[in-house]
């Protein structure tokens, strides 16, 4: 448990058990089929696996709300949306959950008509208690006295180095400390990662896809 009262999912996702709440950012679903629509070959079962991921966080802790900081959706409607409906109208259906909360992002584009009759709320900017959250951390420079903020669409990643110059580069959470603002790793499968450099002072954890580990920042 961080000092934040969450605990940071190897899975690259958040668990805020006091809300209840899941939290992911950056899932891009779409994007595979989007690109095989431009000619570009992606292996299929990308879009499955992102949703195979998320079901599994979402069995074993039930939250009352999934909270998505953005880019739920890559781009233009396609068949991975429909697969997407499917999905969320089945978690809707379980007594236990009450809220799919979208933070929209900038690829969050598609038609107000492609969410009709889905049980989805949608904004640009969430406030609670004392958090806000929004999809790009540019957009938190305005934060009330007390409060911190969340986001992703940096897609951040830290870059270690080992003994014999091994050098790795791990998806990470990074808090921004002269700002108060925490930036999540991208849930996708099909998104990548973009290294980040902390300064002294800021935090940083990165996930190797099975454990969380905090790592010091010298810089």
């Amino acid at each position: 448990m961080t000092e934040f009262g969450w605990e940071f999912l190897p899975d690259r996702a958040i668990w805020w058990p006091s809300e209840s709440t899941l939290i992911v950012s950056d899932l891009h679903l779409g994007k595979a089929a989007h690109f095989r629509r431009h000619g570009i070959a992606v292996p299929n079962g990308v879009n499955a696996n992102t949703l195979v991921r998320l079901s599994a966080l979402v069995s074993s802790h039930h939250p009352r709300r999934l909270l998505v900081l953005g880019d739920l959706f890559h781009s233009e409607e396609n068949s991975e949306w429909l697969e997407f409906k499917t999905w969320l109208a089945s978690l809707n259906a379980e007594p236990w959950f009450k809220e799919f909360r979208l933070v929209e992002g900038n690829h969050d584009i598609l038609n107000p008509s492609a969410f009709a009759g889905m049980r989805l709320e949608r904004s640009v900017r969430w406030n609670i208690g004392s958090w806000v959250f929004t999809h790009d951390p540019a957009d938190l420079t305005d934060l009330p006295n007390g409060s911190r903020g969340v986001a992703g669409h940096l897609h951040p990643a830290l870059g270690l180095v080992g003994k014999g110059r091994q050098s790795l580069q791990l998806p990470c959470w990074w808090y921004i400390s002269e700002r108060r603002v925490l930036v999540v790793p991208t849930f996708g499968t099909f998104t990548g990662s973009v290294p980040v450099r902390p300064k002294a002072g800021d935090q940083c954890w990165v996930t190797t896809g099975e454990s969380v580990v905090p790592v010091p920042v010298e810089r």
